[in-house]
């Protein structure tokens, strides 16, 4: 639950080193509005370039982006491009709206910011106990604090929410309990026969889907596609084998699903970053039991 933090805007304005790429805060705040006139237009700012990540903890605002207007309850976010061809404001038919905010430049951010658009989209809901929240409220309880002495503290401030912003979407899609049956029952097929697939086709006959649309449901879904899904299988596997067995890495390549030896040697290279053998031998680096990757 978000804790009842007084109101406040604070704005920063670090001389930052140039060769750095440090992620500039430029303000975070807390605030209630009650008047009628909040209104901001995000082509006729004068304090950008920024990008802007505004959160509702009470009341209800508005949020145009182009040619499409959301009212924004609590739990609801937006994230705007300043400039951009956006408005939010207090409508009419709302007596308040409470919410926190930061800004900050665009500078070194770029690809952060088309990645999480893409993630999470431009009005992404939030529950107001999640790392999201309570990492954009740490932010704003620090700048309240006084303990944002340096442009370091901030970027680092920065870098930690717009982690959690994007681990948000992936926390959603490892969610199996909700995902669709029909992603449910392929998951489960592959887990089963990944050392035997040899299509595509075997696996959205499975989940009743044609190939094109289970792939892209299944994509939109779990984060990767199905064959990143089955070579993820494929290789957590063979690391098993590689620590476990005495096998050759022709046998485990063929026991995981792979044809020939030096295409699983291919794939597991680019995937871990060291041919089988010498992870199995643990040279130049360090004896692991268990590897986790995506």
């Amino acid at each position: 639950m978000i804790i009842n933090q007084p109101y406040g805007v604070y704005g920063y304005r670090f001389q930052d080193p140039p060769q750095l790429p440090i992620y500039q805060l430029f303000a975070t705040g807390y605030q209630e509005v009650t008047e009628s006139d909040y209104y901001w237009d995000g082509m006729k700012r004068i304090d950008g370039p920024l990008y802007l990540f505004q959160y509702t903890v009470s009341g209800f605002g508005q949020f145009r982006l182009g040619d499409e207007t959301h009212d924004l309850y609590a739990g609801s976010a937006f994230l705007a491009e300043i400039p951009g061809d956006h408005h939010y404001c207090l409508p009419k038919s709302s007596d308040h709206w409470t919410f926190y905010f930061v800004l900050f430049r665009q500078q070194h951010l770029q690809a952060l910011w088309t990645e999480l658009l893409q993630a999470v989209g431009a009005t992404p809901t939030f529950e107001p106990s999640s790392a999201v929240v309570r990492t954009l409220q740490s932010l704003y309880t620090e700048a309240r604090s006084n303990r944002i002495q340096n442009s370091y503290q901030a970027s680092s401030l920065i870098y930690r929410f717009m982690m959690e912003l994007l681990q948000s979407s992936t926390l959603q899609q490892q969610e199996k309990t909700n995902w669709p049956l029909q992603i449910k029952q392929a998951t489960a097929y592959m887990e089963a026969e990944f050392h035997r697939l040899q299509s595509l086709d075997d696996v959205a006959d499975v989940a009743g889907l044609s190939k094109y649309y289970f792939t892209r449901m299944f994509t939109k879904t779990t984060g990767i596609s199905p064959m990143d899904y089955v070579t993820k299988l494929r290789i957590e596997k063979a690391v098993q084998l590689l620590r476990s067995s005495c096998l050759p890495i022709e046998e485990i390549a063929y026991a995981v699903g792979y044809s020939s030896g030096s295409y699983f040697s291919k794939v597991f290279r680019s995937r871990i970053g060291f041919p089988p053998a010498d992870f199995r031998l643990a040279k130049e680096l360090p004896s692991i039991d268990r590897l986790q990757f995506d």
